[in-house]
């Protein structure tokens, strides 16, 4: 995803809702200075001050307001995250969020922002429990791919092709340079996804047990048939 193309879009809606009801806007902006994260500091912190030129200055959509941008560093943790949306609402440094972006330090501040009516906008959250917006997550907005079109993705594979038996294969902490436990994160939302097929569970604590128990456990009838992650 590139992060300038859509951040000039987010800032010009988030800005303009924001500046019919007050004079100045700040913008708390909670992501991971680690730069091996995809939505780093470092990163966003250029995209943002070009999406924010375009929407003051060539653009000139917003004109007559006082436009503040902070950063803190989530750590992508699920209490630094918190931490510092608490310190920017006691600040009172904050009429909009965004991020966090990784799940984990997401989930706290997404259901705590019901609470102080601030919205919060993130590219994370891929999870398919950030789509419960009636009760949980109303203030959040995920402008990002997440799970739930994942999910919809292979139900809709699985009806074209008619298949009923599903072993998902997976590394809790797969792929984690991305966010943390992000296969169990996809495979979470594809097994609860996954209603009208038949799921096996097995467990494997090493890499010998799963060469010798391939076979008997995954077994013909489901080969050639696997979600591997």
């Amino acid at each position: 995803m590139d992060i300038r193309s859509i951040l000039p879009f987010l800032l010009m809606q988030v800005l303009c809702a924001c500046a019919k009801q007050i004079k100045s806007i700040t913008i708390g902006t909670i992501v991971p200075e680690d730069n091996s994260r995809l939505f780093s500091i470092n990163r966003v912190e250029p995209a943002m001050a070009i999406a924010l030129e375009k929407v003051v200055g060539e653009l000139r959509i917003i004109t007559d307001r006082n436009i503040t941008i902070h950063f803190a560093d989530s750590k992508c943790n699920v209490a630094d995250g918190i931490n510092e949306a608490i310190n920017f609402f006691v600040k009172k440094e904050v009429d909009v969020f965004f991020g966090p972006c990784c799940d984990y330090a997401a989930a706290p501040v997404g259901r705590q922002i019901h609470y102080w009516n601030i919205a919060m906008v993130t590219p994370g959250a891929m999870a398919r429990d950030f789509a419960e917006k009636q009760h949980m997550f109303n203030l959040m907005t995920r402008v990002g791919p997440n799970m739930n079109s994942l999910i919809n993705f292979v139900t809709t594979i699985f009806k074209t092709f008619n298949w009923n038996k599903v072993n998902l294969l997976y590394d809790p902490d797969g792929q984690s340079h991305i966010v943390n436990k992000y296969c169990h994160i996809a495979v979470d939302g594809l097994h609860y996804g996954l209603t009208l097929q038949q799921q096996h569970y097995f467990k494997f604590d090493n890499i010998n047990m799963i060469l010798q128990s391939f076979i008997e456990n995954i077994g013909k009838e489901t080969a050639g048939m696997y979600i591997v992650f």
